[in-house]
């Protein structure tokens, strides 16, 4: 089995990181790979784990499956982006991480850097783009597709027919109704309610979502 190692780094996510694979036992020793030089390390004031952060720009070695070391859909594209024009690392050399407690249908495409954590639903037909994380209960319902590098945050429910551009970010306990679509690079608030299309490049919350501002 090929190592996991990270690409950028973030102060807390990547505390879930190391937990997710340490429960699957996949390895016990972790190494980051920062795109900048930002300092940061990995918050783990209860139970620590072997990790080695690497001199920002260091290329991973070619033997090593890849993960995201942070979450944001902003960030993830930057580190993607770093990577391939710094050392031409493609998409194929991402690896998904998905705990066992999620239920992924059959029928569901799930792309490569997809994050999916305890409790997800995913149902039939829907399609997990390249880097999306999926945070702890949300419930993706079917036929739904749901743009790169998107974050979808603890206890979302997507109804079915549901088109999530690239780049979004959907606060933790929003409900999307049916046949809907939000726009690329999207922001929707905690607890929205959203019952109509969402334009891109916008901040929209409240029940029902309204369109706030834009970015």
């Amino acid at each position: 089995m090929k190592r996991i190692s990270f690409v950028g780094i973030s102060k807390d996510s990547a505390a879930i990181f190391l937990d997710l694979i340490s429960e699957l036992n996949l390895q016990k020793e972790f190494v980051f790979y920062p795109n900048k030089d930002f300092g940061i390390e990995p918050f783990m004031p209860i139970k620590t784990y072997s990790i080695e952060i690497k001199e920002a720009g260091s290329c991973p070695p070619e033997e090593d499956e890849l993960f995201f070391g942070a979450t944001g859909p902003e960030n993830k594209l930057a580190i993607f982006e770093d990577f391939w024009h710094s050392h031409g690392i493609s998409e194929s050399r991402y690896t998904q991480l998905i705990h066992p407690s999620a239920y992924v249908a059959p029928s569901a495409l799930i792309s490569n850097a997809v994050l999916i954590e305890p409790g997800v639903i995913i149902s039939a037909q829907s399609q997990i783009d390249f880097g999306v994380s999926l945070k702890r209960g949300c419930r993706i319902g079917h036929h739904n597709t749901i743009g790169r590098y998107t974050d979808i945050n603890p206890g979302v429910i997507l109804s079915g027919m549901i088109n999530i551009g690239e780049g979004c970010l959907i606060g933790s306990g929003a409900v999307l109704k049916d046949n809907i679509s939000v726009g690329a690079n999207t922001t929707i608030g905690v607890g929205s309610v959203v019952t109509k299309d969402i334009p891109a490049n916008c901040i929209a919350f409240g029940n029902p979502c309204k369109v706030v501002r834009q970015k």
